[in-house]
């Protein structure tokens, strides 16, 4: 169908306003409805200083607690937002912020408390944890708080037809829909390790941590998420870790010496967790503190057994990384991996696998075979183990070396012997190492070598 030419009289509809315009009204109307009904963590981004250090001369010039409690009564809502503000001063004293002058707050804010504000004050709490006169204060609102709640609830205007009487379900939620429930529903805000009471306590609530942060309203860049989440890698559940496992590379980069090796402590001990998560975590300590024996002080505090249980996946992680284009290789090295000292790379392409009493240097280059060393290192070694050219690799079976079928045969095991991992070779390798594994002093060691021997062929 051909549209057809406007006529003369009759009026073009002209295109909308720009397009390009919409995004820039909309954002002076998101400016205008954040000014009129902020959010509380909006509302305490707009906090004028000036008004706080108002308040708080205020509240210094009352004669008395009563004056107090009715000044208390008169404050309107914009002001009496400005409480939590004010305690959470950075210079209490410069400010006129006194042990006195906290009082008087606090009795206003028993005065006055109020949904609101407990939303203004969480939201200020969260952000400056630890702070102990913030803390104070939220405890003695959610105290107000839950009295009034639990005087609502045994109201008879709010019980059913027929009951005189109702016990209050501890597990009940003790806020109206919609409400943010209180902290103090989950942990009493006393001592100093409430980041560790609250996690103790999600342990047994049907309450994942992301569950809790998001019913709670936790900021997820305040000082207390973090804190919680260090707590949860330090002393929660596999659970616990498993779900914020995302989280622990930030968390442990920025935690301190003790806190580290509190964290690795517990991971180490830590069952069940999954595999792919237990490989996570060893690479992220891996990567922020190497190995047992490197310079970071976190291993001076780990005792030997936790030193010797991280060492062992380091064996295992490099002798897979190694093995990697060859399964088979690695799955023989790894029936040894808790017999092994350490396992180190030689080169980007040689990793020496240090046994008690021998060594073997296997270079990726020549994958069919390795180079067995008696002694605790590969020695003799063109050029030595501090040859600073590492002209010749330790594994390159360019060295003189003996033939396993030789060694076997003679029931000696001296020099410098090649383990073969085709088939048969790996038949004859193990046998190799499984008696190089049970003698250190190789006393009476070839007898039972010789008898093997026999078995095989």
């Amino acid at each position: 169908m051909t549209e057809r030419p406007p006529m003369d009289d009759e009026p073009v509809m002209d295109e909308p306003a720009s397009f390009a315009q919409v995004p820039g009204r909309l954002q002076r109307s998101l400016g205008r409805l954040t000014r009129r009904f902020p959010l509380p963590g909006e509302a305490v981004d707009q906090v004028d200083p000036n008004a706080v250090r108002e308040l708080i001369a205020l509240v210094n010039q009352s004669a008395s607690n009563a004056n107090i409690i009715q000044l208390g009564k008169q404050l309107p809502q914009r002001t009496l937002d400005l409480i939590f503000p004010a305690l959470a001063s950075s210079e209490l004293e410069a400010n006129g912020l006194t042990p006195r002058t906290i009082d008087r707050l606090l009795l206003i804010l028993r005065e006055r408390a109020c949904r609101s504000l407990y939303n203004k004050g969480w939201v200020i709490w969260q952000r400056r944890y630890p702070n102990p006169q913030l803390t104070r204060a939220l405890a003695v609102l959610c105290g107000i708080l839950e009295i009034k709640q639990a005087s609502k609830s045994s109201s008879p205007m709010n019980k059913p037809a027929g009951q005189t009487s109702q016990l209050i379900n501890p597990n009940a939620p003790r806020q109206p829909a919609g409400w943010t429930p209180l902290i103090t529903d989950l942990v009493e805000l006393s001592g100093h390790a409430i980041c560790r009471k609250l996690i103790a306590r999600l342990e047994h609530q049907p309450l994942s941590l992301n569950q809790f942060f998001k019913n709670y309203a936790v900021e997820t860049d305040c000082s207390f998420y973090r804190s919680v989440l260090g707590e949860a890698f330090s002393t929660g559940t596999a659970a616990m870790f498993s779900e914020q496992i995302s989280h622990l590379e930030d968390i442990f980069s920025s935690a301190d010496v003790d806190a580290k090796a509190k964290i690795m402590r517990h991971f180490l001990t830590l069952n069940p967790l999954a595999d792919e998560i237990r490989q996570q975590a060893h690479v992220v300590f891996y990567r922020a503190v190497g190995a047992p024996g490197s310079p970071y002080a976190v291993w001076t505090l780990l005792n030997d057994r936790e030193r010797r249980t991280f060492r062992s996946w380091v064996n295992r992680a490099r002798i897979g990384s190694h093995c990697l284009n060859h399964p088979e290789k690695a799955d023989f090295y790894l029936r040894y991996a808790d017999q092994l000292r350490r396992a180190e790379p030689w080169d980007s392409e040689t990793l020496l696998l240090y046994f008690n009493d021998f060594v073997i240097a296997d270079d990726a280059r020549y994958p069919d075979q390795a180079l067995f060393y008696p002694g605790s290192v590969p020695s003799p070694h063109p050029g030595g183990l501090a040859d600073p050219d590492r002209t010749l690799s330790p594994g390159s079976p360019a060295i003189a070396h003996r033939r396993i079928e030789e060694a076997l045969r003679q029931g000696e095991i001296s020099g410098i012997i090649q383990l073969l991992f085709d088939p048969e070779g790996l038949k004859q390798s193990g046998v190799l190492i499984d008696f190089a594994l049970q003698s250190r002093a190789q006393q009476g060691f070839f007898a039972p070598l010789r008898n093997r021997n026999r078995q095989l062929t």
